[in-house]
């Protein structure tokens, strides 16, 4: 899941690298351990939902690094200093927590 979402997201900074995709590192680290608790009907173990989320982060910043290295992370950022490499660090540390609360949390 995290892979495809990831392979979309370096296609389109590839095609337009002056366009910033915010929220696409979110997506990339959130949407496996997302997936796997909605499939399942009880919150999993902590240490399955830091895998999981761990597992989206590294594809998040490989990703990150590919795309970076090709000079195609140049668009705006939602806060101005540091530029879009540090705007994805600080999303993928904002889809692991919420990977990981989604995962071990119950549904109501």
């Amino acid at each position: 899941m995290s892979g495809v979402v990831a392979l979309g997201w370096a296609l389109m900074a590839l095609t337009h690298p002056t366009t910033t995709y915010h929220f696409a590192p979110v997506v990339v680290v959130a949407v496996l351990a997302l997936y796997v608790r909605a499939r399942t009907e009880h919150p999993v173990k902590i240490r399955s939902g830091l895998y999981l989320s761990a597992a989206g982060a590294l594809i998040a910043l490989i990703t990150t690094a590919g795309v970076e290295s090709l000079d195609a992370l140049r668009g705006p950022t939602l806060w101005g200093p540091g530029g879009a490499p540090a705007e994805s660090l600080l999303a993928i540390a904002a889809g692991f927590l919420i990977g990981l609360t989604a995962t071990v949390t119950s549904r109501r």
